[in-house]
């Protein structure tokens, strides 16, 4: 079984469209998804592995079933693309939700469905994947990462007013002191 197919499952199990007798996406545009949220997800995460994705010729490389993170990266291609999903279904329900009115006999309804829609949002794959991803990113590597870019903002005390930093003082042993350096 190929990442394609297995992604395919596991997305359309997420989106509870995997019936026997109508599916509401086809293959195409959820491989669309897919590959989509494969070129996002290499961006928000810290893979060890270098990933290339083609969206234009459907190709992920290196193959993510050969990779030792490619169940992660196939993992988080299927969240972001139910996220993808949910948010464009939750667009489209607010723009079609607002209220209906009739003249006789008097009626006015209004629809709940955008609010479960928003609920699936804040409670769904979009929330499963922000908190997987950090997670994943502030693992033993993540933090490696972060605390190389943090570690020269250690000393609290870093005066940018006076150009000498933290030090306090003028550095005069320094040679590219006051030559434009």
């Amino acid at each position: 079984m190929s990442w394609q197919n297995t992604s395919l499952i596991m997305l359309r199990t997420l989106l509870n469209d995997a019936s026997c007798s109508t599916e509401k996406y086809t293959d195409d545009r959820l491989m669309d998804l897919l590959l989509t949220s494969a070129y996002i997800i290499r961006i928000d995460i810290n893979f060890n592995t270098t990933f290339t994705v083609n969206v234009g010729k459907q190709t992920i490389s290196p193959n993510p079933e050969t990779q030792t993170d490619g169940d992660e990266f196939i993992s988080f291609m299927v969240l972001k693309a139910a996220c993808l999903t949910d948010e464009s279904n939750f667009r489209t329900a607010a723009l079609l939700q607002g209220v209906s009115a009739r003249c006789g006999p008097a009626t006015l309804t209004t629809s709940n469905y955008g609010g479960y829609l928003k609920e699936l949002l804040t409670a769904g794959p979009c929330k499963s994947y922000e908190t997987l991803s950090d997670q994943y990113n502030f693992s033993y590597e993540g933090k490696r990462i972060i605390k190389s870019v943090m570690s020269p903002f250690v000393a609290n005390d870093f005066d940018p007013s006076n150009q000498l930093g933290s030090i306090g003082s003028a550095d005069l042993q320094n040679p590219f002191r006051q030559r434009g350096y």
